[in-house]
């Protein structure tokens, strides 16, 4: 005769259940958190970094076009400080327009082509946050499109001061998203980012 061993199968008991449903619970949460957390701290990094190449730019482009500039009477500060018209040395007796035996005074065209009396101009499109360059002729009519200098800029002002022949560029910028801590990256606000030009020409 042979004896039969019975198992009893013994399921979770419903406290068991809801104990490691609360840990798993916990336990989601926290990595959940985590990864905001981390996903948060990228996206404001990401939008530092942005915002301080858009600087970076900006600030080259303008320093390098403006140790070229100068001219009779300018640069020109308008807008309330927030645009900057100016001249670059196109080159030593030019042929006309430009005056013989001098240094011709304008700035190029779309094409590339030297035009005697236009200029150059930074502006600010508080619309688009953009900082602009624009190309005026003589009658100080934009001609062909504006150049983005940088984006995400929400406020420039220049200073032009004539005894020591600088232009103080003050640059504040930021850049807005709702996946950012605060809503937004800043750079130059409340102290705005500076550089000084000399001009090297009379």
């Amino acid at each position: 005769m042979s004896v039969r061993t019975v198992r009893h199968l013994h399921g979770f008991t419903l406290t068991e259940l809801i104990v490691v449903t609360a840990l798993l619970v916990v336990l989601g949460g926290g990595l959940l958190a985590t990864f905001l957390t981390g996903q948060a701290s990228f996206v404001t990094s990401e939008a530092y970094i942005q915002v301080q190449q858009e600087a970076r730019r900006a600030f080259d482009n303008m320093v390098r076009e403006l140790r070229e500039a100068g001219g009779a009477g300018f640069p020109i500060v308008g807008g309330g400080g927030s645009q900057l018209d100016f001249q670059i040395a196109l080159g030593y007796n030019l042929a006309a327009p430009c005056p013989a035996n001098q240094v011709c005074w304008g700035a190029q065209d779309q094409n590339g082509t030297n035009q005697s009396g236009w200029r150059v101009r930074y502006r600010l499109d508080n619309a688009a946050g953009q900082l602009l360059r624009e190309t005026l002729n003589g009658g100080g009519a934009v001609q062909g499109t504006a150049r983005v200098l940088a984006n995400y800029v929400n406020g420039v002002t220049f200073a032009w001061d004539a005894a020591s022949r600088v232009v103080t560029i003050n640059l504040q910028l930021r850049y807005a998203s709702g996946r950012i801590a605060g809503g937004s990256q800043q750079m130059g606000n409340p102290t705005p980012l500076t550089t000084r030009v000399r001009l090297r020409n009379p």
